[in-house]
């Protein structure tokens, strides 16, 4: 599939927070380092943003406190997700008690999207369907969402919120590029079906496509997202599907950062039309433009393209999964 159009664009800020407690993930930090990076994302025409009650790691809510601080809610639409580390985080008390959480550090009433961050295993889904509907109902949220769920697992959110009434959660957010497919098999059908859209986070497989990623300390095992995409990525197949697209891009004069990012947002499943969306983040303002203007450059060159949607048999049974 080959669309013209892009999904909708949001911002990633699990690289805001506090720089002191989590150096190795946090980028901004200060007032200025934050309002600096919103002012160019919204300069360019785009205002969602992704956060979450657990960014950054060491520091709950430090994301969301800046985005507030910054008065973000004026400008852009907000989506988060609620505190989900810890066992029975999705029962209806504590739900509620991170929502509200939530909305008091962004400074604002609503969001347009509060996800589970995580699968609860210790918690009924259909308690948590009740309690996403009671926020729903006092206007907290515009919708809500699952994220990292399997599709098996999504599929028994589905049915315990047709048995107990509830409202059904209306997006997905999850692992999705050239890479990580695994959700195209049994996960897409399923929203697809029930009409929910899909959020793909990592369309570049966290940087891993950039010539950087080798020296970078997004990758080194100090901190919350270089472990586990270690462990995610760190299989030779996988990084032998990695050279083979950088490869391919240089051939095109095409970075394999952009190629990556362009590949997921123009010939995956992502749909417009379905509500879809790809959430990127970046370190720095320069690279945030950098990133746009690759977006903004469209699909890529056909013949590159199903090149790309090749290479990934080369990871059959070694992908980074979609869900946790």
């Amino acid at each position: 599939m080959v669309s013209q159009s892009l999904p909708k664009i949001i911002l990633g800020t699990h690289m805001i927070g506090d720089a002191t407690k989590d150096p190795g993930t946090v980028r901004f930090d200060t007032k200025s380092e934050v309002e600096a990076l919103l002012t160019a994302f919204h300069s360019r025409g785009y205002t969602h943003l992704d956060t979450a009650r657990d960014y950054s790691p060491s520091d709950q809510g430090a994301s969301e406190w800046r985005l507030g601080r910054s008065i973000a809610g004026t400008r852009f639409t907000l989506h988060s997700k609620v505190h989900s580390s810890t066992a029975g985080a999705h029962a209806a008390s504590a739900l509620h008690e991170s929502i509200t959480a939530s909305l008091q550090s962004l400074g604002v009433s609503t969001v347009e999207t509060m996800f589970l961050h995580f699968p609860d295993r210790t918690t009924p889904f259909a308690d948590s369907a009740r309690a996403m509907g009671e926020a729903l109902a006092q206007g907290k949220m515009d919708k809500y969402g699952l994220s990292n769920y399997s599709a098996e697992q999504v599929e028994r959110f589905l049915g315990a919120c047709e048995e107990a009434g509830c409202e059904k959660p209306g997006v997905y957010e999850g692992h999705y590029n050239a890479v990580a497919r695994g959700c195209e098999r049994e996960l897409f059908p399923l929203l697809r079906k029930n009409g929910m859209a899909f959020y793909a986070y990592s369309p570049a497989a966290g940087g891993l496509f950039s010539e950087h990623a080798e020296t970078s300390r997004r990758w080194k095992d100090d901190n919350f997202i270089g472990k586990p995409y270690n462990v995610m990525y760190g299989k030779p197949p996988v990084h032998a599907a990695v050279a083979t697209i950088l490869e391919l891009a240089e051939e095109h004069g095409i970075k394999g950062h952009a190629a990556a990012i362009r590949w997921t947002a123009f010939h995956s499943l992502l749909d417009a039309e379905c509500g879809d969306g790809l959430i990127f983040s970046v370190s720095s303002v320069e690279q945030l433009h950098k990133t746009l203007d690759a977006l903004e450059a469209g699909p890529l060159p056909v013949e590159l393209a199903e090149a790309i949607a090749e290479v990934y048999s080369m990871v059959d049974g070694a992908e980074p999964p979609y869900h946790v």
